[in-house]
């Protein structure tokens, strides 16, 4: 049975990985520092440490101690509109403190990685046509640039060190456990499908929607919609396709298919029977007209497949809000 050590495995990606890895047969150690992540989403069967890896030497103990066969580095931060604001930041989050765990699993003699990019790296490449791997890059703001920067700096620390890595470029990932057990623990989501579904549950007055100006079909931003479940069990596969000596890769992950942030509204409108108050405001810095992706690379080499829809996704979403209207697991 193979150990994997999953880094902010307590946050809203990381914990729903936690419970499938388990589910699927890994033994699963947890480092989070709890700074957006909850002890109370964990799976009971994951080995937790509330902890940091900026920790070099409590990172190392922990490694020695569980003799870790792969790490699947889920920690940092994730939102444009802060990344903006706040660049250094999201420099230390996503670069540096990747470096530190690199050189961590070196000294410990750890050659497996997966890591937790976005489809944000394409910036506005990916208008025309769905992303493929080999789509240009181009990011527009700090977030997209320093995940790409640690995309790079795993490359090249593999051609040195003999790393063997999986890369997975998320779209945009939404929904909840289908239970509405476990789901995205945010008091003030930035994302569009919770907050459409808090508006909806009168949790929120009103949606504001980022610019209606967009060369799109009606004027907003569209977007490849991804169910956690589906992204959760897209890391299983990858995990399992790693540990057994698959070649150091990049995939994406979406569900090829787009909605605009005013198909989000309509079709929530539609699933939950009511009327959602929203208005128009001005665009974000560092949003991209539209992300697409075609995750065919991920489908023919992982044999990985989506299962859920964007109703799926909002159904879930909306029984995790009835039932924890705090945005919280407790």
């Amino acid at each position: 049975m193979q150990t994997i050590l999953v880094t902010g495995g307590a946050g809203y990606i990381g914990s729903h990985t936690v419970k499938k890895l388990l589910d699927d047969g890994f033994n699963v150690i947890v480092i989070d520092n709890l700074s957006t992540g909850f002890q109370d989403a964990l799976d009971p069967r994951a080995i937790f440490y509330c902890s940091d890896i900026r920790n070099r030497f409590e990172l190392s103990m922990i490694m020695k101690e569980h003799k870790i066969d792969a790490i699947l580095h889920c920690a940092g931060k994730i939102i444009v509109s802060e990344s903006m604001e706040k660049p250094f930041d999201y420099y230390q989050a996503n670069v540096f403190d990747m470096q530190l765990l690199l050189e961590v699993m070196i000294e410990n003699n750890i050659h497996n990685i997966m890591f937790s990019s976005t489809a944000s790296v394409y910036g506005n490449n990916c208008f025309d046509e769905p992303a493929t791997e080999e789509t240009l890059v181009s990011p527009i703001n700090p977030y997209a640039e320093t995940k790409l920067v640690g995309e790079n700096l795993i490359k090249w620390v593999s051609n040195q060190y003999n790393l063997n890595y999986v890369i997975f470029r998320y779209f945009n990932v939404a929904g909840a456990a289908m239970d509405g057990t476990n789901g995205l623990s945010l008091k003030n989501p930035t994302h569009i499908i919770p907050n459409t579904v808090k508006t909806a549950l009168k949790q929120k007055e009103k949606l504001l929607i980022y610019g209606n100006d967009y060369d799109t079909l009606d004027g907003t931003c569209v977007r490849d919609y991804i169910h956690v479940l589906d992204l959760a069990n897209a890391h299983s596969v990858g995990m399992k396709y790693l540990c057994n000596g698959g070649k150091s890769n990049l995939f994406n992950l979406g569900s090829k298919n787009g909605y605009s942030v005013k198909d989000i509204v309509d079709n929530t409108s539609r699933i939950l029977e009511c009327d959602i108050n929203h208005a128009y405001t001005e665009r974000r810095l560092g949003d991209p007209a539209q992300v697409l992706a075609n995750s065919e690379k991920a489908y023919n080499e992982l044999g990985w497949r989506v299962e859920y829809s964007l109703d799926d996704i909002i159904k879930s979403d909306y029984s995790w809000r009835i039932n924890h209207p705090d945005g919280h697991i407790k």
